[in-house]
């Protein structure tokens, strides 16, 4: 049976969350809010725009906040009156349940980390949740969460971490592909067959990956021979540092991550 949602925010990621629910059964209407709405239009009938996200949370039995960080605030405070009983599951990073549940005392809380895939509902979601849900909430969760990807629970401690990995993750992978796009022309390929192959060859390697028991090492080693070519390439990204780098660039994140979560909570005291 469909939900009425109130989407939160009609960035990119809002919007993608919007326009999944609404080609799913999971939502038979989806309320979406933004500042400007003549900015934002949608070609599903069961979706509406609205500037009022007081409103938009009155009307539904879900609300996703789907705005950034530093506009949590007033927003939490307009929807509070409208949030007793009601799920609500917030995909702004680095903002804790516990915040969360100061400003919206009486709402269930669920604290969700999606990427951009999820405008092509190739996401995936890590999600964790108050202690006092129980698992028809969960279950719910689950179903919404489901609609642009899969999913993931986590302990709450592992949040920031996920941010920097999979919710920073499609930037990293596109420098990476971009790189052997430029790397694929170096060598004498068009643009065009050089981007089939490189995106090709990536998204065969994950699959490959997600549908057999095996470690990404064995994958390497089963394509590496002695003296052959392919050894002759890892040897120049060992030396070239890649591993370390890529190790390095999820440890920023993560950093960066918990910096907008100390921001806020001095936000909140001020």
């Amino acid at each position: 049976m469909g939900r009425k949602v109130a989407v939160l925010g009609a960035g990119k990621i809002g919007e993608a969350i919007a326009r999944c629910l609404a080609s799913s059964p999971a939502a038979d209407s989806v309320i979406v809010t933004k500042r400007n709405i003549s900015t934002v239009s949608f070609d599903n009938a069961i979706i509406t725009v609205s500037d009022r996200n007081d409103e938009a949370a009155e009307r539904s039995e879900v609300i996703i906040i789907a705005v950034k960080a530093g506009d949590a605030r007033k927003l939490l405070k307009q929807i509070e009156p409208h949030t007793t009983g009601k799920l609500v599951i917030s995909v702004m990073a680095a903002v804790s349940i516990s915040k969360l549940k100061r400003f919206l005392p009486n709402a269930k809380i669920v604290r969700a980390m999606p990427n951009i895939a999820a405008s092509i509902g190739e996401s995936i979601t890590a999600f964790c949740a108050e202690e006092e849900m129980t698992q028809n909430d969960i279950s719910s969760v689950k179903e919404i969460l489901s609609t642009f990807g899969e999913t993931v629970r986590v302990k709450e401690s592992q949040m920031d971490a996920v941010t920097a990995l999979s919710g920073s993750g499609p930037a990293y992978i596109a420098i990476i592909i971009d790189a052997m796009i430029s790397a694929g022309l170096k060598v004498g390929l068009p643009r065009d067959i050089s981007f089939r192959l490189v995106t090709k060859t990536l998204t065969g390697t994950a699959n490959m990956l997600s549908s057999h028991p095996m470690h990404p090492a064995e994958l390497r080693d089963t394509v590496t021979t002695p003296a052959g070519t392919t050894i002759a390439g890892i040897y120049e990204l060992e030396k070239g540092a890649v591993r370390t780098a890529i190790m390095n660039a999820v440890e920023a994140a993560t950093e960066a991550s918990r910096s907008v979560a100390m921001r806020f909570e001095e936000e909140l005291n001020s």
